[in-house]
């Protein structure tokens, strides 16, 4: 399973990926002596792929399906996750857990015979975890406001996925299984592994209905798969232990960020804007079949927004100081060609042709009437706004969520701009996506 989806795990101590294959094991081991368990670490410790690749492996096993329920329990309020009672009507109403456990009782639709994981994915708090504590413990019953008591089949396991215990009850915490995932389980080497296995055998979503058009039958993703290999191969140098990628990981992680800093949401950043490099690739090919991008071109071209990438990725939440600082670091760790020495990196990008562009070249020359200066919809594009405005769209092509776009642009846009930026680039994806 873990190789089908391109995972990492390795099978003997000592080799890549074992310590994450053996907390694998310890949550089958728990799941065995424990209806309700915790799976404790921090963001990027790999804790939601260990029990999704679990689930799939027991399916594909015993020929049992699995079905995953995940509930973010601080995005509701307690009546919402629970279920209402009418004061005036007495009627009530189901909540979304007991909407799913209902269902599941039900068996409409074989539910009893499938293996059901409910995950609620957030922090542990007293304010709605105590009302599972009568399911957690041998009783295995929700008592409803309303009197009624739903029973806990032996098919479903109540599981939380959480940073910490910070806010849990031992009554909570001791009905409980539990399997810590340390920071240390996924380490940057796994995940640039997954990626580069992913570029190489899966092709990018929006560039598959392209290459069906352009291309003969029986050849659909062929040609973009090989051009993705090609692409993997140029980043590999780089995706390494000693490579580029992970010397300027380290060094951003010693910098202040306006927001925590995490590993795996800076490679993350990282990843969508190399897909990003990649489809312009693909794109600039299929619309040019009779001259594609030669394999020095996209190599000068992939290189170049790799450096850039990582600036923005890296240190897109930092001070623009922090953001120079990180562009000299990368200037001499790397041979790759950069604007010369004295240029701040973040002022250029990069063309189709391999070459750094100033981004002052593509502001566009605006007059403003008088009577409009004032207007509250009228933006002044300038560099900053530009090169936003071309990170921004990179994000809402690749459908990443506004968090990340957060991330990146906090230290380095007032939020009046970005507000203004999002819905200019909302409105241009929207027109693109228009028959």
């Amino acid at each position: 399973m873990c190789k089908e989806q391109y995972l990492v795990a390795g099978a003997e101590e000592g080799e890549l990926g074992n310590a994450w294959m053996e907390k694998v094991l310890q949550l089958h081991n728990i799941i065995q002596l424990h209806h309700g368990l915790m799976m404790v670490g921090p963001s990027g410790s790999g804790k939601s792929s260990a029990w999704r690749i679990l689930l799939a492996a027991l399916e594909r096993f015993d020929q049992v399906e699995g079905r995953a329920h995940v509930i973010d329990p601080k995005a509701m309020s307690k009546e919402e996750l629970y279920g209402s009672l009418d004061p005036n009507t007495r009627e009530w109403k189901d909540g979304l857990f007991t909407h799913i456990l209902r269902k599941i009782i039900g068996n409409v639709r074989g539910e009893i015979n499938k293996r059901n994981w409910i995950i609620f994915d957030g922090d542990v708090d007293p304010e709605w975890v105590e009302n599972l504590n009568s399911v957690l413990d041998n009783n295995k019953l929700l008592t409803l406001p309303n009197g009624e008591r739903l029973s806990i089949p032996s098919n479903v396991r109540i599981m939380f996925e959480v940073q910490d215990l910070k806010f849990a009850t031992l009554a909570t915490v001791s009905r409980c299984g539990m399997v810590w995932f340390s920071e240390d389980i996924l380490t940057p080497e796994m995940i640039m592994h997954n990626y580069l296995q992913k570029l190489r055998h899966v092709t990018l979503e929006e560039v598959d209905e392209d290459v069906k058009v352009v291309t003969s039958s029986g050849a659909t993703a062929t040609g973009s798969l090989a051009i993705q290999t090609e692409i993997a191969a140029i980043l590999s140098q780089h995706l390494t232990v000693d490579g580029l990628v992970n010397h300027a990981l380290e060094h951003a992680a010693s910098l202040d960020h306006i927001m925590d800093f995490t590993r795996l949401r800076a490679l993350g950043s990282l990843f969508s804007m190399l897909n990003q490099a990649a489809r312009n690739v693909l794109n600039y090919n299929n619309n040019h079949i009779d001259f594609p991008m030669s394999p020095e071109r996209m190599e000068r071209y992939i290189s170049k927004c790799l450096v850039q990438s990582l600036l923005w990725s890296f240190t897109g939440d930092a001070r623009i100081r922090l953001r120079e600082e990180m562009g000299r670091f990368i200037q001499s760790s790397t041979t790759i060609p950069l604007p010369d020495s004295s240029a701040n990196i973040l002022d250029y990008e990069v063309s189709l042709d391999g070459e750094w562009v100033p981004w002052s070249t593509k502001v566009p020359v605006m007059e403003v009437e008088t009577h409009k200066v004032g207007a509250p919809d009228v933006v002044v594009p300038t560099v900053d706004t530009v090169r936003h405005e071309a990170l921004l769209y990179t994000w809402l092509a690749d459908h990443k969520p506004m968090g990340n776009l957060q991330s990146v642009l906090y230290g380095s846009i007032n939020c009046l701009s970005y507000v203004s930026l999002f819905f200019q680039c909302s409105v241009a994806l929207l027109d693109l996506e228009r028959p």
